[in-house]
């Protein structure tokens, strides 16, 4: 099992992905067809259940591209079902410190690095190297979406077995108090940028106009969620509207 996402990113390359949330497996297919390196099932904010996710990453995978999720919760029991349907990655929201992070970490790798518990479930049972590399493959991704999160971004990106950092700007914003691209959101950002640096730990965002995904990676950003099946869906179909009506 080889997670081609964290080649990339650990070649210093950027990595393009997109978001998932329609809750649509035909969806998550279509959009994995487009040469995205990965897509996120969203079941934070999303109507997806298991079996959805499950189908979803089928879609994703089929068209070679690399399944991710971003989870509801901290729950060791919730990730460690979304890795059996076959995740090569989780997204956790609302990480703030890096003992928060140190028990993601271990929660998702089986001991003796971590404390998953072995099971049978759908990609565990295709496959006997599964549990021989998935420690090293897995990406664990916290979700900073604080100003505790971002004075505690070096601290958690530090943390042994966290992979990638990757920020929240609306709720970071919502908690903040300002709107974002306020000066204070946008060094708050920048913040985690300079802390990816100091660590040699790669962070991302979702950005998703082209122009300010550029600006993103020149400032230090390398797993950038590009643009969503919802968002498309929705520009598309004023587009088209517009060009009708007008």
């Amino acid at each position: 099992m080889v997670n081609p996402v964290k080649s990339i990113l650990e070649r210093g390359e950027v990595s393009l992905g997109g978001w998932l949330n329609l809750g649509s497996p035909m969806a998550a297919e279509m959009m994995a067809s487009c040469g995205f390196d990965w897509l996120a099932v969203d079941a934070e904010h999303s109507l997806f259940d298991l079996n959805t996710i499950a189908d979803s990453m089928r879609g994703i995978e089929a068209r070679g591209c690399v399944p991710l999720v971003r989870v509801y919760g901290h729950d060791p029991v919730t990730m460690a079902r979304i890795l059996d349907a076959g995740a090569y990655g989780i997204i956790v929201p609302h990480v703030s410190t890096p003992d928060q992070a140190k028990e993601l970490s271990d929660s998702m790798r089986y001991p003796p690095v971590g404390v998953r518990s072995a099971g049978t479930g759908r990609i565990a049972a295709m496959g006997d190297d599964y549990r021989a590399t998935i420690n090293d493959q897995v990406l664990v991704i916290p979700q900073i979406e604080d100003m505790e999160g971002i004075e505690n971004a070096e601290a958690i990106l530090e943390v042994d077995g966290i992979d990638i950092g990757f920020i929240g700007p609306n709720d970071l914003a919502l908690s903040m108090g300002v709107e974002s691209g306020h000066p204070d959101h946008e060094a708050a950002i920048l913040a985690v940028a300079a802390a990816g640096k100091a660590t040699g730990k790669p962070v991302g965002l979702p950005i998703r106009e082209v122009e300010g995904a550029r600006k993103r990676i020149e400032d230090g950003f390398t797993f950038i969620d590009c643009c969503s099946d919802l968002r498309i869906m929705e520009a598309g179909a004023k587009a088209t509207l517009s060009g009708l009506r007008g």
